[in-house]
């Protein structure tokens, strides 16, 4: 049952991320947004931690590895994606983001705890992003051809399956809320460094609706989803943890419409049938999928 809620809080709170993101950029500088939104769930988490004894690091190869991790998985990942966003439709960051899966899937079957990466497998994951392709693709309008900002896209879910995987294999002593609360606060430095050095600060102002969004990112996209997912890490196979990055796009599609008013067509709904089909060959056992 935690293995079953832990997966339902990657899918479902990390694919309304994309709604909160892009409310949020429209009221709030992107930088300064992200930074803000990960130096308060890392001060959250930080008390958390506190309170329940969980260990933090120590020695110094364990803040190398936070000082890395916060670059791989905060910095060069969910925040320049929040950047790109500010440029790119939604639905184009959502299809690109979804190239993580595979990320995950290759470069998981590396390392001493790595994976074989099975041809069903390889299957459901190539299944899974055609279906995201049907879902998120525009029906009505070409992609908006800024190439720069979708190549930042997918160099930001490369990060992320690189962080993942290294996590994974570091076999670090640290609890996962400690950890999850180190790396936040150090990737939130980082980005909120970067947005007062780029000239953010002028544009920042206290928009209900941009606080609202960074908050429910704070609490529960960050917080809590990124706990269960490095808890995943430790207790399921990386390539079906990976699968979040191809049914988040479904999640961000479905609230695109109860929220935006935006349609779905046949091939968005056909879509989604064909991401279930391939969630199932990644993360069923072999004899039932």
């Amino acid at each position: 049952m935690k293995i079953i809620a832990a997966y339902a809080v990657i899918y479902v709170v990390w694919g309304s991320t994309f709604l909160a993101i892009r409310l949020g950029v429209r009221e709030l500088p992107p930088m300064m947004f992200g930074g803000l939104r990960f130096l308060l769930a890392g001060t959250l988490l930080s008390a958390l931690a506190l309170w329940w004894s969980d260990r933090f690091p120590r020695t110094p190869r364990e803040w190398r590895y936070m000082l890395l991790f916060s670059l791989l998985m905060i910095t060069f990942s969910n925040g320049i994606s929040t950047i790109a966003l500010v440029r790119i439709p939604s639905n184009e960051g959502a299809l690109l983001g979804a190239g993580g899966a595979l990320w995950i899937a290759l470069l998981g079957a590396l390392g001493p705890k790595g994976h074989k990466l099975t041809v069903r497998g390889t299957v459901g994951l190539l299944l899974g992003l055609v279906g995201v392709a049907l879902l998120v693709w525009p029906r009505e309008t070409a992609p908006s051809g800024h190439f720069a900002w979708q190549a930042v896209i997918l160099v930001s879910s490369l990060a992320w399956a690189i962080g993942t995987v290294l996590y994974r294999n570091a076999q670090l002593p640290v609890g996962p809320v400690a950890f999850n609360a180190v790396v936040m606060l150090f990737g939130g430095t980082w980005l909120l460094a970067g947005g007062l050095a780029s000239g953010e600060l002028p544009r920042w102002h206290w928009h209900a609706g941009g606080l609202a969004a960074m908050v429910y990112l704070a609490v529960l996209g960050s917080a809590l989803a990124y706990t269960s997912y490095s808890w995943l890490l430790k207790h399921s196979p990386a390539d079906r943890v990976g699968t979040f990055a191809i049914v988040n796009p479904a999640v961000a599609a479905v609230l695109g419409w109860a929220v935006l008013g935006e349609a779905l067509g046949p091939a968005q709904i056909a879509g989604m049938v064909v991401v279930l089909l391939g969630v199932a060959f990644v993360t069923l056992p072999g004899k039932l999928a």
